[in-house]
Protein backbone atom coordinates (compact mmCIF):
# COMPACT_ATOMS: atom_id res chain seq x y z
CA UNK A 1 0.00 0.00 0.00
CA UNK A 2 1.31 3.53 -1.14
CA UNK A 3 0.32 6.11 1.01
CA UNK A 4 0.59 9.83 0.29
CA UNK A 5 1.48 11.72 3.61
CA UNK A 6 0.62 15.11 3.48
CA UNK A 7 -0.44 17.69 6.95
CA UNK A 8 -1.29 21.16 7.68
CA UNK A 9 -2.66 22.31 4.70
CA UNK A 10 -4.21 25.31 6.45
CA UNK A 11 -6.30 26.15 3.69
CA UNK A 12 -4.35 27.05 0.98
CA UNK A 13 -5.67 25.46 -1.86
CA UNK A 14 -2.94 26.04 -4.46
CA UNK A 15 -0.41 24.00 -2.62
CA UNK A 16 -2.71 21.38 -1.90
CA UNK A 17 -3.70 20.87 -5.91
CA UNK A 18 0.00 21.31 -6.66
CA UNK A 19 0.60 18.19 -4.32
CA UNK A 20 -2.14 15.91 -5.87
CA UNK A 21 -1.11 16.80 -9.11
CA UNK A 22 2.45 16.04 -8.73
CA UNK A 23 2.04 12.68 -6.74
CA UNK A 24 -0.65 11.56 -8.95
CA UNK A 25 0.23 7.94 -9.44
CA UNK A 26 2.74 7.77 -6.72
CA UNK A 27 -0.03 6.72 -4.03
CA UNK A 28 -3.16 4.26 -3.44
CA UNK A 29 -4.29 6.29 -0.47
CA UNK A 30 -3.81 9.83 1.01
CA UNK A 31 -3.71 10.34 4.55
CA UNK A 32 -3.71 13.95 6.25
CA UNK A 33 -2.51 14.37 9.48
CA UNK A 34 -4.22 17.60 10.32
CA UNK A 35 -5.37 21.30 10.11
CA UNK A 36 -7.05 21.25 7.00
CA UNK A 37 -8.00 24.85 7.97
CA UNK A 38 -6.15 28.00 9.32
CA UNK A 39 -4.00 30.85 7.90
CA UNK A 40 -5.13 30.01 4.68
CA UNK A 41 -8.28 32.04 2.87
CA UNK A 42 -9.97 28.68 1.37
CA UNK A 43 -10.87 26.57 4.02
CA UNK A 44 -14.23 24.97 2.65
CA UNK A 45 -12.66 24.05 -0.51
CA UNK A 46 -9.50 22.49 1.64
CA UNK A 47 -11.86 20.64 3.81
CA UNK A 48 -14.33 19.18 1.01
CA UNK A 49 -11.36 18.11 -0.88
CA UNK A 50 -9.55 15.96 1.65
CA UNK A 51 -12.78 14.48 2.70
CA UNK A 52 -13.41 13.35 -0.41
CA UNK A 53 -9.80 12.42 -1.13
CA UNK A 54 -7.98 11.22 1.83
CA UNK A 55 -9.09 7.67 3.34
CA UNK A 56 -7.32 9.13 6.93
CA UNK A 57 -8.15 12.68 8.39
CA UNK A 58 -6.90 13.87 11.46
CA UNK A 59 -7.80 16.84 13.65
CA UNK A 60 -5.38 19.61 14.03
CA UNK A 61 -5.83 22.15 16.79
CA UNK A 62 -7.16 24.42 13.85
CA UNK A 63 -9.21 22.00 13.29
CA UNK A 64 -11.04 21.37 16.15
CA UNK A 65 -10.48 25.51 17.57
CA UNK A 66 -13.04 26.35 14.19
CA UNK A 67 -15.11 22.79 15.09
CA UNK A 68 -15.60 25.16 18.45
CA UNK A 69 -14.39 21.71 20.72
CA UNK A 70 -10.79 23.04 21.77
CA UNK A 71 -9.90 26.33 23.77
CA UNK A 72 -7.77 28.85 21.32
CA UNK A 73 -7.53 31.13 24.15
CA UNK A 74 -3.20 30.58 23.83
CA UNK A 75 -3.00 30.70 19.92
CA UNK A 76 -0.54 32.86 18.67
CA UNK A 77 -2.62 36.51 17.67
CA UNK A 78 -2.06 35.38 13.84
CA UNK A 79 -3.30 32.17 14.82
CA UNK A 80 -6.38 33.62 16.52
CA UNK A 81 -7.14 35.97 13.60
CA UNK A 82 -6.81 32.97 11.11
CA UNK A 83 -9.85 31.11 13.66
CA UNK A 84 -12.07 33.75 13.66
CA UNK A 85 -12.01 34.38 10.06
CA UNK A 86 -12.28 31.26 9.11
CA UNK A 87 -14.96 30.51 11.86
CA UNK A 88 -17.20 33.08 9.90
CA UNK A 89 -16.86 31.31 6.88
CA UNK A 90 -16.70 27.97 7.45
CA UNK A 91 -19.90 25.60 6.52
CA UNK A 92 -22.07 24.46 9.35
CA UNK A 93 -21.41 20.67 7.48
CA UNK A 94 -17.68 21.32 7.49
CA UNK A 95 -17.37 22.87 11.57
CA UNK A 96 -19.33 19.37 12.14
CA UNK A 97 -16.99 17.02 10.05
CA UNK A 98 -14.05 19.17 11.61
CA UNK A 99 -15.46 18.87 15.70
CA UNK A 100 -15.73 15.01 14.84
CA UNK A 101 -11.86 14.33 13.79
CA UNK A 102 -9.69 12.66 15.88
CA UNK A 103 -5.92 13.94 16.52
CA UNK A 104 -5.02 10.52 16.25
CA UNK A 105 -5.36 6.74 15.53
CA UNK A 106 -3.11 4.00 15.46
CA UNK A 107 -2.68 1.17 12.82
CA UNK A 108 -0.79 -1.79 14.81
CA UNK A 109 2.44 -0.34 15.67
CA UNK A 110 1.90 2.72 14.03
CA UNK A 111 1.07 5.89 15.40
CA UNK A 112 -0.69 8.63 13.13
CA UNK A 113 -1.26 11.78 14.70
CA UNK A 114 -1.39 15.77 14.26
CA UNK A 115 1.24 16.71 17.16
CA UNK A 116 3.68 14.36 19.45
CA UNK A 117 1.72 11.29 19.88
CA UNK A 118 1.19 11.90 24.58
CA UNK A 119 -1.07 15.35 23.67
CA UNK A 120 -2.04 14.82 19.86
CA UNK A 121 -3.80 17.73 18.87
CA UNK A 122 -0.70 20.38 21.06
CA UNK A 123 2.31 19.02 21.34
CA UNK A 124 5.15 20.01 19.06
CA UNK A 125 7.88 18.19 18.44
CA UNK A 126 11.12 20.14 16.95
CA UNK A 127 14.21 18.98 18.75
CA UNK A 128 15.65 15.76 20.48
CA UNK A 129 14.60 16.20 23.83
CA UNK A 130 11.11 16.85 22.29
CA UNK A 131 11.35 13.12 20.52
CA UNK A 132 12.92 11.64 23.51
CA UNK A 133 9.60 12.44 26.01
CA UNK A 134 7.49 11.39 23.45
CA UNK A 135 9.62 7.95 22.87
CA UNK A 136 9.65 7.79 26.54
CA UNK A 137 5.88 8.26 27.48
CA UNK A 138 4.07 6.59 24.20
CA UNK A 139 5.08 3.34 23.09
CA UNK A 140 5.22 2.80 19.64
CA UNK A 141 7.60 1.35 17.17
CA UNK A 142 7.12 4.43 14.04
CA UNK A 143 4.69 7.68 15.03
CA UNK A 144 4.08 9.98 11.85
CA UNK A 145 3.15 13.40 13.01
CA UNK A 146 2.53 16.73 11.82
CA UNK A 147 1.98 20.26 13.42
CA UNK A 148 5.39 21.64 13.49
CA UNK A 149 5.60 22.69 9.84
CA UNK A 150 9.09 21.01 9.41
CA UNK A 151 9.67 18.18 7.45
CA UNK A 152 11.72 15.80 9.87
CA UNK A 153 12.87 12.54 11.27
CA UNK A 154 13.95 11.40 14.97
CA UNK A 155 15.68 8.00 15.22
CA UNK A 156 16.43 6.33 17.80
CA UNK A 157 18.00 2.53 19.06
CA UNK A 158 16.41 0.73 21.19
CA UNK A 159 18.76 -0.88 23.95
CA UNK A 160 17.22 -4.60 24.22
CA UNK A 161 14.39 -4.68 22.29
CA UNK A 162 12.29 -2.87 25.03
CA UNK A 163 10.01 -0.35 23.44
CA UNK A 164 10.03 1.80 27.10
CA UNK A 165 13.72 1.68 27.23
CA UNK A 166 15.57 4.75 27.35
CA UNK A 167 18.12 3.30 24.32
CA UNK A 168 20.85 5.32 22.49
CA UNK A 169 20.59 9.61 22.34
CA UNK A 170 17.86 10.71 19.78
CA UNK A 171 19.23 11.59 16.08
CA UNK A 172 17.33 14.66 14.43
CA UNK A 173 17.25 15.25 10.92
CA UNK A 174 15.87 17.45 8.54
CA UNK A 175 13.99 16.20 5.64
CA UNK A 176 15.64 17.21 2.48
CA UNK A 177 13.50 16.74 -0.28
CA UNK A 178 14.57 12.78 -1.91
CA UNK A 179 15.78 11.58 1.55
CA UNK A 180 14.46 8.45 2.54
CA UNK A 181 14.12 6.40 5.44
CA UNK A 182 13.66 2.73 6.26
CA UNK A 183 11.18 2.41 9.09
CA UNK A 184 11.55 -1.35 9.46
CA UNK A 185 15.44 -1.66 10.39
CA UNK A 186 16.13 -3.82 12.91
CA UNK A 187 16.42 -1.94 16.74
CA UNK A 188 14.97 1.31 15.02
CA UNK A 189 12.17 3.70 16.72
CA UNK A 190 11.02 6.80 14.64
CA UNK A 191 9.22 9.97 14.28
CA UNK A 192 8.59 11.19 10.38
CA UNK A 193 7.27 14.40 10.37
CA UNK A 194 6.91 15.43 6.58
CA UNK A 195 6.24 19.16 6.66
CA UNK A 196 3.85 21.41 5.72
CA UNK A 197 1.38 21.47 2.65
CA UNK A 198 0.46 25.03 3.08
CA UNK A 199 2.87 26.91 4.99
CA UNK A 200 6.42 25.81 5.20
CA UNK A 201 8.34 27.24 8.24
CA UNK A 202 12.29 25.75 7.48
CA UNK A 203 14.62 28.03 6.34
CA UNK A 204 14.81 26.62 2.94
CA UNK A 205 10.62 26.69 2.22
CA UNK A 206 9.71 29.17 4.40
CA UNK A 207 7.33 31.71 2.07
CA UNK A 208 8.60 34.98 1.34
CA UNK A 209 7.10 37.64 -0.80
CA UNK A 210 9.69 37.69 -3.44
CA UNK A 211 9.16 33.85 -4.26
CA UNK A 212 5.46 33.49 -4.32
CA UNK A 213 5.73 32.30 -7.47
CA UNK A 214 7.83 29.58 -6.79
CA UNK A 215 6.48 28.59 -3.33
CA UNK A 216 7.06 25.10 -1.96
CA UNK A 217 4.55 22.53 -0.36
CA UNK A 218 5.90 19.69 1.38
CA UNK A 219 4.77 16.17 1.28
CA UNK A 220 5.97 11.94 2.06
CA UNK A 221 5.34 9.08 0.06
CA UNK A 222 5.25 6.24 2.48
CA UNK A 223 5.04 2.20 2.33
CA UNK A 224 3.70 0.84 5.80
CA UNK A 225 4.37 -2.75 4.13
CA UNK A 226 7.79 -2.27 2.86
CA UNK A 227 8.69 0.29 5.50
CA UNK A 228 9.85 2.73 2.94
CA UNK A 229 9.51 6.38 3.53
CA UNK A 230 10.90 9.21 1.28
CA UNK A 231 10.29 13.08 1.19
CA UNK A 232 8.93 14.95 -1.39
CA UNK A 233 8.84 18.37 -2.18
CA UNK A 234 6.81 20.37 -4.92
CA UNK A 235 7.00 24.27 -6.16
CA UNK A 236 3.68 26.07 -7.21
CA UNK A 237 2.56 29.31 -7.52
CA UNK A 238 0.97 31.04 -4.24
CA UNK A 239 0.09 34.63 -5.62
CA UNK A 240 -3.39 34.49 -5.96
CA UNK A 241 -3.76 32.83 -2.75
CA UNK A 242 -1.18 35.33 -1.49
CA UNK A 243 -3.43 38.45 -2.99
CA UNK A 244 -6.32 36.79 -1.41
CA UNK A 245 -4.94 36.97 2.28
CA UNK A 246 -3.88 40.01 2.14
CA UNK A 247 -7.23 41.58 1.25
CA UNK A 248 -8.84 39.43 4.07
CA UNK A 249 -6.19 40.85 6.63
CA UNK A 250 -4.83 37.04 6.89
CA UNK A 251 -1.12 37.40 5.72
Amino acid sequence: MRVLVISDIHANLAAFRAVLKKARGDYDEIFCLGDLVGYGPRPNECVELAERRCSLVLAGNHDLAVGGVLDWGDFSSRAKNSVRWTSARISPENRAYLAALPPRKDRGDIIFSHGGPEKPAWSYVLSEDDAEYSFRNVPFRVCVFGHTHIPSVFVKTRKGGGEKDAGETCQAVYGLPGLSVDTNETGLRIMLNPGSVGFPRDAEDGHTAARLDRAAARYALFNPETGFWVFKRVEYNMKAEAKEMTREGLW
